[in-house]
Formats: structure tokens, sequence, C-alpha cells
């Protein structure tokens, strides 16, 4: 068995399996097999990452992390194609520094866990960050 990947794989992993979950059929196919209590969401973030799943997702992973990553390498690994064009994501996946912005989100629990869902698997980097309820928004000020 070749557990070989990128050397920054694990700094990435879960935006990776997000990725696969969503652009790959084959993978997602996997995934439900793998994880079946999971296959509304991964069926639904396939078709619309802003579906409000990824927490569902996010939750799974990190629950059994260890067997979706052994997954998901031997996956990568069986394809040199998938191996490359991983390889080719994570080159281009820089953190993205958040200090300083302002996000306006729909006040509701879903889409909170969401954002921060989403704010996690683009390894966003800040501080730290503060809300603040209006009507029906919540604003998200980082810093």
């Amino acid at each position: 068995m070749k557990l070989d990947t990128h050397p920054d794989y694990s700094k990435y992993s879960l935006s990776i399996v997000l990725h696969l979950i969503q652009t790959n059929e084959e993978y997602k196919k996997l995934w439900i097999k793998t994880f079946p209590k999971t296959e509304a969401p991964a069926n639904n973030f396939s078709k619309n990452e802003n579906c409000g799943c990824r927490p569902s997702l996010v939750a799974q992973y990190k629950q059994q992390r260890f067997e979706a990553d052994l997954m998901t390498v031997n996956f990568i690994n069986s394809d040199p194609n998938i191996s490359l064009k991983i390889n080719d994501f994570i080159k281009n996946k820089a953190s993205r520094d958040l200090a300083g912005h302002v996000f306006a989100i729909p006040a509701t629990e879903g889409h909170y866990k969401d954002f921060l869902a989403s704010i996690e698997q683009q390894n966003s980097t800040y501080k730290y960050f503060d809300t603040l309820h209006i009507g029906e928004k919540i604003i998200i000020t980082f810093f």
C-alpha cells in the first residue's frame, strides 16, 4: 500500500476531501459508501457548496479523520491524474488572512455553522472575530 502524497496534505486535508466530494463523482460514491449517514449532505454539497451541508461533512471528517484520510490518500494514489490535480490544488491553495474583513450572513444557526466551516475549509487565518446581531443578519468582524 502506497501512502505517499503531497507533503502538505495534512494541512489541506479537509479542503481536499470537500473538493473531491464536490468535483469527483467516484470519490463522492466512495465517501458515501464509507460514511453512509452523510449520503444526503454529500449529494447536496456536490450540487451546491452553499447548501448548508458542509458542517455535517466536516463533523464526519473530524470524527473519523484517520479513516477519511486513509481512504482519500489511497484514492488520490490510485490514479496519477487525480494525484496531479490534487498537487496543483494544494499549490494554488494559499491561506487567506481575514483580519479587517466584515461579513454579513442570515441570522440562523445553519448559516452560522456553514460560514464557520467554510472559513475553516479555506484555511483562513485571523486572531479573533466578533459578532453582532442586527435584525435578520449576523455581522462578523475579523481581527
